[in-house]
């Protein structure tokens, strides 16, 4: 299980529009200030990746039965802020989590914060 949180709006920084996450070449939602999704992957290799002017990377191992949780910071850009993805302990992230609203789809709202 893979959680993404964007947990904070730096200094007022928001990339215009929110950009996608993909993960493995697959969009798996958008990276909301204050929000969290999540995704259930199979083990194996991952690379996260998000772009507005550059295109971010974050490359993890997901292993059988673990749960991984990737933060989205923002940085300052030339035009829009740069979102950038980071593999966080799993007490981070769920601390973290708790400040964020659910902003995956509608099924996934049930488990979201179990």
């Amino acid at each position: 299980m893979l959680y993404a949180i964007c947990p904070v709006r730096c200094q007022g920084l928001t990339p215009s529009p929110f950009p996608k996450v993909v993960l493995n070449s697959e969009e798996v939602g958008q990276a909301v200030a204050k929000g969290f999704f999540y995704v259930d992957r199979a083990p194996g290799d991952y690379v996260v990746v998000t772009s507005t002017e550059v295109e971010r990377k974050a490359s993890f191992v997901l292993e059988k039965g673990q749960t991984r949780y990737i933060r989205f910071g923002v940085g300052l850009g030339f035009f829009v802020g740069h979102v950038y993805p980071e593999l966080v302990d799993e007490q981070v992230g769920l601390s973290e989590i708790n400040d964020c609203k659910f902003t995956g789809q509608a099924n996934q709202a049930e488990g979201a914060k179990k």
